[in-house]
């Protein structure tokens, strides 16, 4: 019996075997890692810091208003699109769409639909392409970079996305143009370019082509607000272009002036003209998107 019972106390499960300690122990871990889920996961929920936001009821500056977001809210990030930058957010009990490059501005509220708008600039030629050959040897693709540059940079102080197709004298294939607008599903597409009569002086102005029916709201904004410039209107035509033809999005070309014509060339080569034109441009769009 006294051998039995050393035997009982020599063999006495210790206190960290015994179930209910394990019991104790896996219920605190198991608090400990929920607590400090939910804690990294508040602190890495993105905070508006911009003054104000829109959530819309779709991923685009066309889809409804749902709730603007104040400063300081937090999101809930349930899907990010890594083409479009919009994401699904959970916001208290609403769920929609934030363009997520306005999250951070600090210095934008949302006033109109411009800033949410993905835009895709395609300055035409460039690399081993040089476009139309203007007077004293101008090479086009000289002065389509400069342009749509110009509107590049006053789109971006008013908050948009925008998307170069080219950022330099480099060649991208005709093909892959539309394909970017296409991937990103920009809200709109324009190609710059300038024209060419064949005859030094044998024609002048500026024309905006496009090709699918979804592109003629965007043509006539861009056409009518084309007020500013020193060139002849030559209006709105069909354009057969490839950057055009195989654009899924609202997508326009505009031929900004003439290389041969003395005219025209005097004010293509210009910084000034250039920013006319971004000035233009963009007052087109930001009516277009509205």
């Amino acid at each position: 019996m006294i051998k039995d019972l050393s035997t009982l106390i020599n063999n006495k499960i210790p206190f960290w075997k015994q179930p209910l300690f394990i019991l104790r122990v896996i219920i605190i871990v198991g608090l400990v890692y929920i607590v400090g889920h939910l804690t990294i996961q508040y602190f890495c929920e993105p905070k508006v810091t911009a003054q104000t936001i829109n959530l819309r009821d779709m991923p685009t500056p066309k889809g409804h208003i749902i709730e603007k977001l104040a400063y300081g809210t937090r999101l809930k990030v349930e899907k990010k699109n890594v083409h479009t930058k919009w994401w699904r957010v959970k916001v208290g009990h609403h769920q929609g769409w934030v363009a997520s490059w306005l999250i951070h501005q600090t210095k934008y509220r949302a006033i109109n639909s411009l800033a949410e708008a993905t835009i895709v600039l395609d300055p035409g030629h460039g690399g081993i392409d040089s476009g139309t050959i203007g007077l004293h040897g101008a090479m086009e693709k000289t002065y389509t970079l400069p342009t749509a540059l110009a509107v590049a940079q006053l789109l971006r102080s008013k908050y948009s996305r925008v998307i170069l197709t080219r950022q330099s004298d480099q060649s991208v294939s005709l093909s892959k143009r539309p394909k970017i607008a296409n991937m990103d599903k920009a809200t709109l597409f324009i190609s710059f370019h300038f024209n060419s009569a064949g005859k030094k002086n044998a024609a002048q102005g500026f024309e905006v082509f496009q090709y699918h029916q979804n592109a003629r709201k965007l043509a006539q904004k861009l056409n009518n607000n084309f007020v500013n410039l020193p060139l002849v209107n030559r209006g709105i035509a069909f354009g057969d272009f490839e950057v055009l033809r195989d654009n899924q999005r609202p997508a326009v070309l505009i031929e900004m002036g003439f290389m041969d014509s003395t005219h025209d060339f005097k004010h293509i080569k210009s910084k000034i003209y250039q920013r006319l034109v971004a000035r233009d441009v963009v007052r087109g769009i930001t009516q277009y998107v509205h």
